[in-house]
């Protein structure tokens, strides 16, 4: 699922979310930073909304939801080797 074009067309000075939070992230700042900024900048983004603008804009995924699909495997995987370590 890519949930880009449900942000790009939101503006703030000239900018979309997506650059914003890279804007953000080239000032080293930490990914909870940028997620209250976008908050900040787009009040009517719900917290979920403005993590989901973090994840598409600092990674490979296009939506929350695959991100967090994502996760879970690289979890699962981690604790397979772990069991087949012991």
């Amino acid at each position: 699922m890519d949930n880009t074009g449900k942000y790009l067309h939101f503006q703030y000075e000239s900018r979309n979310p997506f650059e914003i939070a890279q804007e953000i992230i080239s000032k080293g700042k930490s990914s909870l930073h940028v997620i209250k900024e976008i908050k900040e900048k787009f009040p009517a983004f719900s917290l979920t909304e403005a993590k989901e603008v973090f994840v598409i804009a600092t990674s490979k995924h296009r939506s929350l939801y695959d991100y967090q699909g994502e996760l879970f495997q690289q979890v699962e995987k981690f604790d397979e080797e772990k069991n087949n370590v012991n």
